[in-house]
């Protein structure tokens, strides 16, 4: 007789917690059956809780017919260096995805979109191994008068942000050359942008 699991249940112990943070120990407990007895298998794991958040990146064509993106710059200190991300954050209680994007989407760039203009193209896990979490992601196309401000606004948690427009082209020419290191999320929205803007051509 082969192994056979025949029963499964996880146990977790608190670390530490924050407003939006949990860190916690879980053991997963299983119990191999073989040869008629059962024997007991652990495996345990840190694993960060975090509530859903996303990311949304405004486009527009400029009046000489180029794609143009609108994304966030400010230095991270996780990273200890300045990023380039599209806006976003986490989604309040009771919100929908496509109106906390909105909400964020104002906070940090000051450009108002109704929460409908908003397509979501993705909503995955994300770094499984360690994270229990999910990101959502949504773009927008606007007009090019729709951005005004590109002064620092402070984000509301002390977090200075720029906004910056950058050629879509440009951008993704730099990444693919590895010119440039951006957030993964904003990767695979500026992918989308190039899906329906056409610079980027599905084979699927």
């Amino acid at each position: 007789m082969g192994d056979e699991v025949s029963e499964f249940f996880i146990k977790e112990e608190l670390v530490s917690k924050n407003r939006y943070v949990e860190h916690v120990i879980r053991t997963a407990i299983s119990f191999k059956r073989k040869d008629r007895r059962l024997k007991p298998v652990k495996i345990k794991r840190t694993v960060i809780k975090l509530p859903p958040g996303g990311q949304v990146l405004p486009y527009f064509k400029d009046t000489f017919g180029k794609w143009k993106v609108v994304l966030v710059s400010q230095y991270r200190i996780s990273l200890e260096v300045k990023t380039i991300e599209g806006a976003g954050g986490r989604i309040d209680k009771g919100e929908t995805e496509e109106k906390a994007l909105a909400r964020e989407l104002n906070e940090e760039t000051g450009i108002k979109v109704e929460p409908k203009a908003i397509t979501i193209v993705f909503n995955e896990y994300i770094l499984t191994s360690l994270l229990n979490a999910s990101a959502f992601g949504g773009i927008v196309r606007i007009k090019d008068s729709m951005v005004k401000n590109k002064n620092k606004r402070d984000s509301g948690n002390g977090e200075l942000t720029q906004v910056e427009i950058f050629d879509l082209k440009d951008l993704l020419r730099k990444r693919e050359a590895r010119a440039i290191k951006i957030d993964f999320m904003t990767s695979r929205l500026l992918d989308e942008v190039a899906k329906v803007t056409k610079l980027l051509v599905k084979k699927y």
